[in-house]
C-alpha cells in the first residue's frame, strides 16, 4: 500500500462528501456543511488547503433518519453510533474500496478507508448556565470514553510504561462499548426535545450554544465546483464558534489535524 499525499486525501474525502450529499437529496434529508469545511467553503470555495477531514452537521431528527435508511454497499460503510462495533456517538460514512486508514486512536472494530464524519444537533438546556454545567459533565464522559478507546490499541514493544498501566485500568478497552453507550444516552436527551436551543455533544471537543432555528433554514454554497448543503445562519454560526473565521491563522498553525494520529493509504 501507499501512503496517500494530503490532495489524495481530500479527493477521496470529497468522493465519499458526494456521496452522502447524493443519498440526502433523494431522501429529502437536510444536512450542513460544519467547521472547518463550513469554512472551507466560504473562504475557499472547497477545502482548506491543510485539512484533512470532512464534517457534516444534521438536525438530530435527521441523523435518526439518516441512519436508520442509508444502506451500505461494496463501496461505502456507514457506522453508526448504534452499531455494537462502533465505539463514537456519532456517524461514519467511509469508502471501503479505494482506501485504507491506520487510527492509533481506534474508533470501531471495523478496517475502513477514508470517511466523513456526520454530528447530530441535540436539543438542549435554555438555560445556557445549566447547559454549561451540562456539557461539563459530557465533556468528562467523553474524555473517558477516548481514554478507553486508546487502550483497544495492540500492546507494542515501544509503549511507555505509563501506557501499559492505563491498559490494565482499562481493561484493553473492554468496556469502552458500554461506557459509550450511557454517553449517547446522555447526549441525546429526549426532555430537551421542546427547547429552543441545540448544540452539538455527540464529539465534546468545542463547546456551543445556538438557536434551533438556526438550523432549520438551508441554502448552498460551492465547495470544490458543487454546490452543497449548508444553513443559512452560517456566518452567525462560525462567528459564535471561532471569532472573525475568514482571517487565516497563524502558518504555524496551518497543518492537517488527523496527521498525528491516523495513516492514509490507497489500497
Amino acid at each position: 500500500m501507499r501512503q496517500l499525499t494530503l490532495t489524495e486525501i481530500q479527493h477521496y474525502s470529497l468522493k465519499v462528501l458526494l456521496h452522502v450529499h447524493e443519498f440526502c437529496v433523494s431522501h429529502d434529508i437536510p444536512y450542513s456543511l460544519a467547521y472547518g469545511t463550513l469554512i472551507g467553503a466560504v473562504r475557499h470555495k472547497g477545502f482548506i488547503p491543510w485539512d484533512d477531514d470532512v464534517d457534516i452537521i444534521m438536525t438530530r431528527e435527521n441523523f435518526e433518519r439518516f441512519v436508520r435508511e442509508y444502506q451500505s454497499d461494496d463501496n461505502y460503510r456507514m457506522v453508526s453510533p448504534y452499531d455494537k462495533n462502533s465505539f463514537i456517538a456519532f456517524a461514519r460514512v467511509c469508502d471501503v474500496k479505494e482506501t485504507e486508514i491506520n487510527s492509533h486512536l481506534p474508533w470501531s472494530n471495523y478496517k475502513t478507508g477514508i470517511w466523513i464524519d456526520i454530528f447530530p444537533m441535540d436539543g438542549v438546556s435554555d438555560n445556557e448556565g445549566k447547559h454549561k454545567k451540562q456539557w461539563k459533565m459530557h465533556h468528562a464522559l467523553w474524555v473517558l470514553v477516548q481514554k478507553m478507546r486508546e487502550t483497544k490499541l495492540p500492546l507494542k514493544p515501544e509503549h511507555s510504561l505509563k501506557f501499559r498501566l492505563k491498559k490494565l485500568v482499562f481493561l484493553n478497552g473492554l468496556l469502552v462499548r458500554p461506557a459509550n453507550n450511557l454517553y449517547i444516552k446522555r447526549t441525546n436527551n429526549p426532555k430537551y426535545d421542546k427547547s429552543l436551543h441545540c448544540a452539538q455533544v455527540a464529539c465534546c471537543d468545542e463547546y456551543g450554544f445556538y438557536e434551533k432555528k438556526d438550523f432549520e433554514e438551508y441554502t448552498t454554497l460551492e465547495f470544490e465546483g458543487h454546490q452543497l448543503m449548508v444553513i443559512k445562519e452560517y456566518d452567525k454560526v462560525l462567528r459564535m464558534l471561532y471569532g472573525d473565521y475568514m482571517q487565516l491563522p497563524p502558518e504555524e498553525d496551518q497543518i492537517p489535524k488527523q496527521a498525528d494520529y491516523i495513516d492514509f493509504y490507497l489500497k
